[in-house]
């Protein structure tokens, strides 16, 4: 062990029980130092249950995981010293003050939390410290778990659903803040957030996850998103007046509706081409026989990963939206 860096992580053969519930089937990826993961799937592939396990709150019932030089069994303490897990399971006493809150947190760490004023000034919690947390919004208490977790300057940061209950500007604050905090100190992050645009601004890694618990892929973002069967993605707003399944149809290509909304994909600047002219066509109709009232075209982003993933792949058409559905890919 003596060659691994202090900020990488080993995950080997990792499976999960609870009772005959087997969460996690047989875990297995390599994350090296200062490289960042997203952890992707749907509802009940066991992510969470991953992040906690990386985490030591639970134990892996078989496998390995080597946090730094560290087995994560064997050396749980030591491996603990590495990381900081923020969860939206941490409570507080709802009668503490923030500042006693923090105070009692700190003093259990040995370490002092004024080293974040920054970032509480940042996220307008500097103003709060003698307000009690029984009035905090979720926001609120989100951005103090975060306080929290920092204050032992983690190599290793587990983030699950940080951005969650935040507003707009909050969220940017955050990312933002987690970006130069990467960029200082050359952290590794794992993070399970199920906005696309969160993971694009942090992570080059992806681990996908099955519905069953087990990987489905595991690579760069690059990568992966070279293995989807499209290039361009094409979002269609069609007059409320027309049958969208009729539309969608006579069109030919794959798509994805959402109620009155279409997202049609191309795999070639030909077939962007082909697409568009149709659809300008059926665009400048005339106003009775407008058939689009408006439409953009876009090249492959995160969001394309975690629909074509979670929902292409991943999810039984029983289990989806209702009024979605999707056309074949060839």
């Amino acid at each position: 062990m003596s060659n691994v860096g202090d900020r990488e992580v080993i995950v080997k053969d990792v499976h999960k029980y609870f009772g005959k519930k087997h969460v996690l089937k047989g875990i297995s990826f390599h994350l090296p130092d200062e490289e960042n993961l997203a952890i992707i799937g749907p509802n009940g592939s066991g992510k969470t249950t991953l992040l906690r396990t990386l985490a030591s709150i639970y134990l892996p019932d078989k496998g390995s995981i080597q946090i730094g030089r560290y087995d994560l069994v064997t050396q749980t303490r030591e491996a603990r010293s590495l990381l900081s897990y923020v969860s939206p399971n941490l409570s507080f006493h709802k009668k503490l003050t923030l500042r006693e809150t923090l105070d009692y947190f700190s003093s259990l760490q040995g370490v002092s939390w004024h080293d974040q004023d920054d970032l509480m000034d940042k996220v307008d919690l500097s103003k709060m410290l003698d307000s009690p947390i029984e009035g905090f919004s979720e926001g609120q208490k989100a951005m103090t778990r975060f306080v929290i977790a920092l204050m032992k300057k983690p190599k290793i940061l587990v983030l699950d659903e940080i951005t969650a209950t935040l507003d707009v500007k909050k969220k940017e604050s955050v990312i933002q803040y987690i970006y130069d905090l990467d960029k200082k100190r050359g952290l590794t992050i794992l993070l399970i957030d199920h906005d696309p645009s969160v993971v694009d601004r942090l992570c080059e890694k992806l681990l996908l996850m099955t519905r069953d618990g087990k990987v489905m892929d595991y690579g760069d973002t690059h990568e992966i998103i070279k293995q989807i069967p499209y290039a361009f993605d094409i979002k269609v707003v069609p007059n409320p007046s027309i049958d969208v399944n009729k539309f969608v149809q006579e069109l030919g290509f794959p798509y994805r509706t959402m109620g009155q909304l279409v997202q049609l994909y191309a795999e070639t600047k030909d077939e962007v081409d082909e697409i568009t002219s149709e659809l300008l066509r059926r665009k400048w109709k005339g106003k009775e026989g407008q058939e689009i009232l408006e439409f953009n075209v876009s090249a492959l982003s995160m969001e394309d990963i975690y629909w074509h993933y979670l929902l292409l792949l991943n999810i039984p058409i029983e289990d989806r939206t209702k009024g979605e559905s999707v056309g074949k890919f060839s």
